[in-house]
């Protein structure tokens, strides 16, 4: 991976608000995101909030947060860990509900 490169599918960047949407992204791009983010939370967040709210490079940090434990989880369910993707998937959700409303899908 290289860790410069802030090009990602065009799907994690919606054309219209900016912010990201994470859900439906395969584990590849899921990790690729959290990879980026949280190596560049700053760089990153400027990217995905161009507006540069405040509370940005910690939304990006969280983000980065929910893609990992969003691949994780997808990662149980193909190997069957169901009450493990479980686990996995409360954390997603608690991530989300303290993300603030910009960066909220």
């Amino acid at each position: 991976m290289n860790d410069t490169n802030t090009d990602f599918p065009v799907a994690l960047f919606p054309e219209c608000g900016g912010g990201v949407n994470l859900d439906g992204e395969s584990i590849t791009n899921l990790m690729e995101f959290w990879f980026r983010a949280q190596s560049h939370p700053i760089k990153m967040g400027r990217l995905i909030f161009p507006s540069t709210p405040k509370g940005y490079a910690t939304a990006t940090k969280n983000l980065a947060n929910y893609a990992a434990n969003k691949a994780t989880a997808m990662r149980c369910r193909l190997a069957g860990k169901i009450e493990a993707a479980i686990c996995y998937e409360l954390i997603c959700e608690g991530i989300y509900d303290r993300l603030p409303k910009f960066a909220k899908w």
